[in-house]
């Protein structure tokens, strides 16, 4: 069977679109990722979404632009972490141990865990979408996927006897049975409810990540039996890329049928024009989160870096 590919002349295109559209975050990441830019570039931006307090926030989740830390925001900071791979610098080495200095200061911290995205009351003095509006009752009771994938990151680098990494070892053991991940964002994701062995797309969430981002490469102990779900997958992928021909801005029409969709508990309207600019951003980033999906996989009909003169 012969597998569906992006080739050097649609990379090309695509990284027209990325040049043009892209925040600073992205476009160094982008660099780093397929054309041996710096990775010091890139931790460089994502430094600047840092607070005092080494939590993060701002715009760096594009649909929440509430400047605060949050255990959420964290975890979308540490995503970005991930693309540095094994990287090390003092840069770096900085950036995680603000990120254990926030942790560590116990904000919006539970006895089981931390809260989620929408636990964060200072979200509704800025602009967001609906999903982060503030919910009391999602900020009395902790998050799995989030405290989940903050205790990982502490288990791997935090000071094995400090009480951080102890209350994160217990919160691990906690949810040790529980399948529900974060992933890019969505929070509790689970790959098992979702039998994402047996994927079928017309029953598949279509707002959820495909199953390939879970499985994430071929050296993942999920790869062999998702195998066939994975290859479907990447096809889609390729599909989408190859019909992405422009970052499109919503309609009125697509903008108000949301608003009546979603109405705003105190009358006013979601997509505001920080909304739009967010919308814009999130184009170039799945470009290029899913130019890394297919190039783990082998799916990139060309070797990289691709050094262009």
């Amino acid at each position: 069977m012969t597998l569906k590919k992006i080739s050097l002349d649609e990379f090309l295109r695509l990284r027209k679109l990325v040049y043009r559209c892209a925040r600073p975050l992205d476009y160094t990441k982008w660099k780093f990722l397929f054309e041996k830019g710096s990775c010091e570039d890139f931790l460089s931006v994502l430094s600047g979404y840092q607070n005092e307090d080494g939590g993060f926030g701002y715009n760096l989740e594009c649909n929440n632009w509430n400047p605060g830390s949050s255990p959420y925001t964290v975890c979308i900071a540490l995503d970005y972490l991930d693309t540095a791979g094994e990287h090390k610098s003092g840069l770096k080495s900085k950036i995680i141990a603000g990120i254990l200095q926030y942790l560590d200061s116990g904000a919006y911290l539970l006895d089981e865990g931390w809260v989620g995205m929408q636990g964060i009351p200072g979200n509704n003095d800025y602009a967001h979408m609906p999903w982060f509006h503030f919910d009391s009752e999602k900020a009395a009771k902790a998050d799995i996927g989030v405290t989940k994938r903050l205790a990982d990151f502490i288990l791997k680098y935090a000071d094995r006897g400090s009480n951080l990494c102890r209350r994160a070892k217990g919160l691990k053991e906690r949810y040790r049975q529980c399948g529900q991940v974060l992933l890019h964002g969505y929070p509790d994701y689970d790959p098992t409810a979702l039998n994402i062995q047996e994927f079928d797309p017309a029953t598949y969430p279509s707002w959820l990540p495909l199953p390939v981002y879970f499985v994430g490469s071929p050296q993942s102990s999920f790869y062999p039996e998702c195998r066939r779900t994975v290859d479907r997958n990447l096809d889609t992928i390729v599909d989408s890329l190859l019909g992405t021909k422009e970052i499109r801005l919503s309609s009125a029409g697509e903008l108000d049928a949301f608003e009546q969709s979603n109405p705003h508990p105190e009358g006013k309207r979601w997509c505001v024009a920080e909304q739009t600019i967010g919308n814009y951003y999130w184009g170039s980033s799945f470009i290029i989160r899913d130019l890394d999906i297919l190039r783990k996989f082998g799916r990139l009909d060309f070797e990289l870096p691709v050094l262009i003169p």
